[in-house]
């Protein structure tokens, strides 16, 4: 895995503003404290990857940084990616099985207060074992196991409806 430099949260929002409006590769992670991908596990950790020139960089907290996660996905997926479906606007029909599992508890999951967390691993992610492919993680952590999704196309769609279950967690 690449060397990670380690910043501030102001430092990677900065670059990854610089690099969206200049068009390039990058994408970020949220990684909890008890997170698979996650080598502090003391802290939650936010990590920007510049595809391009393939530098990390990380930053660690005792809180998430929602509302910097939030800002970055939009820049990467606009900014219909987390708002709420309108009343007359029908979520996706999801055929993926596991996608549809990873919705469903989810949902029972902000239900309940429960923090959860997925990611959506880039074809070129340095978490990604399924090199060339995008894969959607879920760590469900109540049923101790580990749920993916991969597919050789972008999931929007899939994407936008378990980002929206996300940013409507409680702090």
């Amino acid at each position: 895995m690449r060397e990670m430099k380690e910043t501030t949260i102001q430092e990677i929002v900065r670059i990854a503003k610089e690099l969206a409006s200049s068009g390039k590769k990058w994408h970020f992670h949220m990684l909890t404290p008890d997170c698979m991908f996650n080598d502090n596990k003391d802290k939650h950790a936010f990590i920007l990857e510049d595809e391009e020139k393939q530098e990390v960089y990380v930053t660690y907290s005792d809180e998430r940084y929602m509302d910097e996660g939030k800002e970055l996905v939009k820049l990467i997926h606009g900014d219909k990616i987390v708002k709420e479906y309108e009343k007359d606007e029908k979520p996706p029909v999801i055929t993926d099985e596991n996608i549809q599992f990873m919705l469903d508890k989810a949902k029972k999951l902000n239900e309940k207060g429960i923090h959860w967390h997925h990611h959506m691993l880039f074809p070129d992610c340095i978490f990604n074992k399924h090199k060339g492919n995008w894969c959607i993680v879920f760590e469900d952590k109540e049923g101790d196991k580990l749920v993916e999704s991969i597919s050789e196309e972008e999931p929007s769609k899939s994407l936008r409806a378990i980002e929206v279950l996300y940013y409507a967690q409680k702090s």
